[in-house]
């Protein structure tokens, strides 16, 4: 038999039993994987009174929220109001 053959059929064993090697430890990692994520306690969802604390300090902070823009937009009227009222200035060149 041709030593060209023979290295080929040898290169060609070693490629299969690889794959096939890595196939299997790929199946058995994502095995193991699922079986740890079923095994995983559930989620508990938040109590009613934790739900209901959560959205008291939202309400909160949305009454600061609209005071401080009130805030800011009366202080943008007193300036217009301001600018309004001021004489116009002379140029300097004029």
């Amino acid at each position: 038999m041709d030593p060209d053959v023979i290295s080929f059929a040898g290169v060609a064993a070693v490629l299969i039993c690889s794959l096939a090697a890595l196939v299997t430890i790929r199946l058995v990692y994502v095995r193991s994987v699922r079986s740890l994520r079923s095994r995983e306690a559930p989620r508990e969802l938040p109590s009613s009174l934790a739900i209901e604390q959560r959205f008291d300090q939202l309400q909160q902070s949305v009454d600061a929220i609209a005071l401080e823009v009130e805030r800011i937009a009366e202080a943008q009227r007193f300036s217009a109001k301001l600018l309004a009222e001021r004489p116009e200035l002379r140029s300097l060149s004029g």
